[in-house]
């Protein structure tokens, strides 16, 4: 699970970042604090599944993708 965690928070980053987007942007356009995307980030935690499904959509990827490298 932790690998898990970790490979979703390195895709989570990289998404955010090549959008160009803050941790509180992000946060803001998924109804969430910056403070939970910082958690999804340092893999402390995952988003749910509604969650993952509205960033997979806003990223244009399947969830699929924020699993594997």
């Amino acid at each position: 699970m932790d690998d898990l965690k970790v490979i979703t928070a390195s895709n989570i980053i990289n998404l955010r970042t090549a959008k160009g987007m803050t941790q509180a942007e992000l946060g803001e356009l998924l109804n969430y604090s910056d403070k939970s995307v910082s958690k999804w980030e340092r893999a402390e935690s995952l988003p749910d599944i509604k969650t993952l499904k509205a960033l997979a959509d806003f990223y244009e990827i399947t969830i699929n993708d924020l699993f594997f490298i």
